[in-house]
């Protein structure tokens, strides 16, 4: 079975889509699926390389966005079974193989803040028209298929869902000259150290994050909040400044896979105060690497965490505070949270999960 995978999306391998993609064609070769590439010209993919061995491209524009998804994405390569677009779109007719679309979540449908501008509503109404010409979709959360089922009711029983992986990256050791660097690199010197991994759009709720990690330093004097990635976000260091927190708030800048592991090693304790995803990466990842997990409890990312993690409103400053407080105060409670965790990430090995996409790509080429 042959399966063209469109890797367009794949620019600078930083965002979840991204990482979506380079674990499932990984996961697809272990699994013995053979993979071909479309969007990305002539470069080859090399699935046990980082970013699959593609080069960094600059993001495109919206003109070569909806070319490639409108006339690009017709030209199927010869002699494949399938085609997998691991993102929300699909050609403007169908193909001559299946095809099978993800759906990480329905934000621009959902959160009324995401399609302000003219063509986002116009890329997003061409979406909805053009989902009922997918063979199959693949939510990846039960959480994502409720949305599906609510805002596109026709579309439910061609969906299946698979959640998303975590890279094996995540599941291995670090090595403590590792964790060192990373420490002497960036200043880490102060416990306790929350780490937080994700984006800084409104939805991602970390404003109320840094107000309730705020008043927990100010009880403890002591302290250190990791906001990775938040220098490319100006108004997360007006945040820390309104509240003075400069002295114990490390924001960095975006950071490679192998450092960001590191990090999780160095951080007693991973939070996420989003308060919609399709998903829950981030803990998911911090499961696998073995450190306890306080979260919003969505319904997407109390799917992921379960009973391994500690779940708050992720409104509540209070609730925040206390949460935190409490997996802080209590060393046994962290530990046996970690060890809750790293076993409930194995449900997310990409190892695993390609396994269910080659038993449904088996299914519908058949």
């Amino acid at each position: 079975m042959k399966i063209a995978m469109d890797v367009s999306i794949m620019e600078s391998c930083r965002t979840g889509t991204e990482e979506y993609t380079e674990g499932l064609v990984w996961g697809l070769h272990l699994a013995g699926t053979s993979v071909v590439s479309m969007g990305r010209g002539t470069s080859p993919i090399m699935p046990d390389q980082p970013c699959l061995g593609l080069p960094h491209q600059r993001s495109r524009s919206w003109w070569k966005k909806w070319w490639w998804e409108n006339l690009g994405l017709m030209k199927c390569p010869q002699d494949v079974n399938l085609v997998h677009i691991p993102y929300l779109t699909h050609p403007p007719r169908r193909l001559a193989v299946p095809t099978v679309v993800t759906v990480h979540d329905l934000i621009p449908f959902r959160l009324q803040g995401y399609h302000k501008r003219f063509h986002e509503r116009a890329y997003f109404t061409m979406v909805r028209r053009r989902l009922p010409l997918a063979t199959h979709l693949v939510a990846i959360s039960q959480a994502t298929l409720r949305d599906v089922q609510e805002l596109f009711p026709e579309l439910t029983a061609k969906v299946t869902v698979i959640p998303n992986g975590v890279h094996p990256k995540f599941f291995e050791p670090v090595s403590a000259d590792a964790v060192d660097l990373v420490e002497r690199e960036f200043g880490l010197f102060k416990h306790p150290r929350i780490l937080y991994v994700g984006g800084y759009d409104s939805r991602k709720n970390v404003q109320t994050l840094v107000t309730a990690v705020n008043q927990i330093f100010r009880q403890r004097r002591d302290g250190q909040l990791i906001l990775v990635g938040a220098l490319n976000h100006p108004e997360v260091a007006r945040w820390v400044a309104s509240m003075n927190m400069e002295k114990c708030a490390m924001l960095t800048p975006s950071i490679s896979r192998d450092m960001l592991a590191a990090f999780y090693h160095t951080a007693d304790l991973f939070v996420f105060p989003s308060t919609y995803e399709g998903f829950g990466l981030g803990p998911a990842q911090a499961m696998a690497t073995g450190i306890p997990v306080v979260a919003s409890n969505i319904a997407a990312v109390t799917e992921v965490v379960g009973d391994a993690g500690v779940l708050v409103d992720p409104l509540s400053v209070e609730g925040w505070v206390e949460g935190i407080s409490r997996v802080l105060d209590s060393p046994s409670l962290a530990q046996k949270m970690a060890a809750r965790g790293r076993a409930r990430a194995e449900d997310f090995a990409w190892k695993r999960v390609a396994l269910q996409y080659h038993t449904l790509y088996s299914r519908l080429v058949r």
